[in-house]
């Protein structure tokens, strides 16, 4: 998977409202609470996407902005794929029955659109869906539109050689003369036509893949389904429709997460480098000051850093806690995670900590004092990203609304699982 160019950032949830669109209940286990943006992230300031010309399986003229007041969840894909796309029309096809429970079908457009448009004209599209019960809308165009719209979200597909002996064409039955590799990734868009959500990752199927779709798959594509790299499924990109339209869910469908013990982290994190090991050490103390933050930072280059910007009084980072205990313990061999205990009163942030265990100590500093961090002047909590050359690769400003999201970015911006070299960065 490659890094998207579109310069994605996460910024402070819109606020939401607690009426629930899904079933109700009056226990108060149902009770609504609000949908999390459960695995993509959201753009910082969304970006209105441009009146791409591309066409539909019928041919029809199809304008990507001109989103007939519905929303859009869109995702690359290719007829032809054997390692990932199947599996991407198979999450599509949760994700429309997903919508339709929720009561929001009729609210979402789910699209996938091209990246191979040498070889997907519309009439194999329109075969593609009878033959493979694609129920959404498909799109293409010219070599030079599908390039020009897909640069713009930052999605790479380039020819690569047909492997040996060459895969048979589904629709032609003709030796296939050309393979692609693509970026997998999944965007929504608003209403008004703007980019707000952006993931790098391979779809999960949550039930079982049709058997034509899985009669598509290679071996590398049976590995893919088996163990996706950066997944996302059906019910999450539900969550994030449902979070970007400020609606609810009932408070027994919320993921709940169990920090580990601090024995069990204490064993998770056995055999770490000394300078992880080190921070181990000091779980859940509250130290020093800002320089001594950014001895520390200096000391940890050749690990990335995680930096997690918190206070006592911030609601938010008291529920987005549970997330970085959990991750922690279980990358904490690998990155190294410390806090930032911001305009805060060391009585109470000492407190907190206590009631609030993770595997890392925090220091005490000020919002201002980490602007060489690229912070936001927002407040917290705020996650940075920092490398292991030091160089601060992204902010998350805002609250962890999910595990799976946190644990994305661990992934993407610490572990460097989106770069190119990755194991099946790039589907064909």
């Amino acid at each position: 998977m490659l890094l998207c160019a579109a310069g994605i950032l996460a910024v402070t949830l819109a606020v939401l409202v607690t009426l629930s669109n899904k079933k109700s209940d009056t226990s108060s286990a149902d009770a609504g609470v609000p949908a999390p943006l459960a695995i993509g992230t959201e753009l910082p300031r969304p970006r209105h996407v441009p009146g791409f010309q591309l066409v539909d399986s019928q041919g029809k003229p199809y304008q990507l902005d001109d989103t007939h007041g519905k929303w859009i969840v869109l995702a690359p894909s290719m007829t032809l794929c054997r390692e990932v796309c199947p599996m991407t029309t198979g999450v599509l096809e949760e994700l429309n029955s997903t919508l339709a429970k929720d009561g929001i079908g009729q609210q979402v457009n789910v699209v996938e659109t091209t990246v191979d448009p040498w070889r997907d004209s519309p009439a194999r599209l329109r075969a593609y869906k009878r033959e493979f019960g694609a129920d959404f809308t498909m799109l293409t165009g010219s070599p030079h539109a599908i390039r020009t719209f897909w640069n713009w979200f930052g999605v790479q597909f380039y020819r690569v050689p047909e492997g040996k002996p060459a895969d048979i064409d589904w629709w032609t039955h003709k030796p296939e003369t050309f393979d692609i590799n693509h970026t997998d990734a999944v965007y929504l868009i608003d209403p008004h036509g703007y980019l707000r959500v952006a993931d790098d990752g391979m779809p999960k199927l949550q039930g079982k893949l049709s058997e034509p779709l899985r009669s598509l798959l290679d071996a590398e594509g049976v590995g893919n389904l088996e163990h996706p790299h950066l997944p996302w499924t059906a019910d999450q990109i539900a969550d994030d429709v449902l979070n970007m339209m400020g609606r609810a869910i009932p408070g027994n469908q919320v993921a709940k997460v169990v920090p580990p013990s601090a024995s069990d982290a204490r064993s998770e994190l056995r055999g770490s480098p000394a300078a992880l090991k080190g921070l181990h050490a000091q779980a859940g103390k509250l130290l020093g000051s800002t320089s001594a933050l950014s001895a520390r930072l200096h000391a940890l280059r050749g690990h990335p850093v995680v930096v997690n910007a918190w206070a006592s009084w911030c609601d938010p980072c008291r529920q987005e806690f549970p997330y970085l205990a959990t991750a922690s313990a279980q990358y904490g061999r690998q990155v190294a995670f410390v806090g930032a205990d911001v305009n805060d009163e060391s009585g109470n942030a000492r407190k907190f900590l206590a009631s609030h265990p993770v595997s890392y100590p925090s220091y005490t500093t000020s919002l201002s004092a980490l602007a060489p961090l690229k912070v936001y002047p927002d407040g917290p909590p705020q996650t940075i990203f920092i490398n292991a050359r030091g160089r601060v690769v992204f902010v998350h400003n805002g609250e962890y609304q999910s595990l799976t999201s946190l644990e994305n970015d661990i992934g993407q911006y610490s572990l460097g699982i989106k770069a190119a070299d990755r194991p099946n960065a790039m589907s064909s």
